[in-house]
This record gives structure tokens, sequence and C-alpha cells, in this order.
């Protein structure tokens, strides 16, 4: 008798899914007709928790929204950074096929009339400085966007802190109004 084949059958997975705490929200605060599918079962993952346990839990799982957050910032802040650097290597890429064309002109132009020599390097010349000319322009363009973007970062660095200071101060003076409330209270309390 041969034995039978008993390796179970492969298991139906579904396709990953791309995770975004951000779209997770979205989905979340929605008017409720998208069903969010959870990834894991959450039940009994946490079969003893007090409820003195739940605002620290509540506290860490903000932070770590937070974190995921702004790493998906970075993340979105790098691919800007290699698409900038990708076309300022297509670019360069372009500068050197144009010296090239130049370059193989000036060569061929031994078995060619002079005139045909001189026409063809013109023409490689102006298309190799319009290539230049337009890349200087968009180099310039994107410098100035980039300090325009720089300048607004700052200008909203700078009123963030003034606001933090301002709120600083406010909770100071009520927490300071509070105080000298409770004292007036127990001081009128201990004479009455």
């Amino acid at each position: 008798m041969k034995p039978k084949d008993t390796t179970p059958p492969p298991p139906n997975r579904e396709p990953k899914r791309k995770l975004s705490l951000q779209s997770a929200m979205a989905a979340a605060t929605s008017d409720g007709s998208v069903v969010v599918k959870p990834l894991m079962n959450p039940l009994g993952e946490f079969p003893n928790m007090r409820d003195s346990d739940l605002p620290e839990m509540e506290a860490r799982l903000l932070e770590i929204q937070a974190d995921i957050i702004n790493r998906e910032e970075l993340i979105v802040e790098r691919e800007k950074k290699l698409e900038f650097r990708e076309r300022e290597v297509n670019e360069r890429e372009a500068l050197i096929e144009a010296r090239r064309n130049v370059m193989d002109t000036q060569d061929s132009g031994t078995s060619e009339s002079s005139k045909e020599h001189n026409a063809k390097e013109l023409s490689a010349l102006e298309k190799l400085k319009k290539e230049l000319d337009a890349q200087e322009k968009s180099i310039k363009e994107a410098r100035e966007v980039l300090k325009e973007r720089e300048q607004y970062i700052e200008k909203c660095e700078n009123d963030l802190v003034e606001k933090s200071m301002l709120l600083t101060e406010r909770e100071a003076r009520i927490e300071q109004k509070e105080d000298d409330y409770k004292t007036f209270t127990t001081a009128c309390n201990s004479e009455a």
C-alpha cells in the first residue's frame, strides 16, 4: 500500500495591504459607509486590562500614531529628494550626450566640406546652448521654490513658537489665579 499524500492544501492568502495611518484615520473618521477591516483579531489581545491602564495605553497609541505620521512625511520628503536627484542625473546625461555630439561633429568634419562641418557644429552647439539654458532656468526656479518654502517653514516655526509661549504664559496665569482663588476661599472658610 502506498501512503497517502497528507500535505495540507496551500493557504488562501489575501493580497498584502499597504499600511497607512493617514488613510486609516480618514477611513475611521468618515461617515461610516466604508467598512474598515482590522488586520488582526483584537479579541484576547489584552485579557486582563485594567481601567487605570487605559489612559496610559491611549497616550502611548497617540505617540505611536504621531511617530508614524512623521515617518510617512519623512518618506514623502525623501522621495521628493530622490526625484530631484534623478532629474539632475538625467540633465547631466543630456549634457554629456550633447557634448559627445559636438565632439562627433568635430571628428567627422575631416571628411565633409567645411561648410557642412560648421553647420553641424553650429546646430550641435545651439542645441547644447538650449539645453544648458533650460537647465539653468529649471535650477533657478527650483532654488526659488526651495527658498520660498524654507522661508514659509521658518515663518510657521516662529509663529508656532510664539503661540506656544503665549499659551504657556496664559496657562501660568490661569494656574496662578486658581491658586489665588483656592487661597482666598480657604482664608474665607477659616475666618467663617
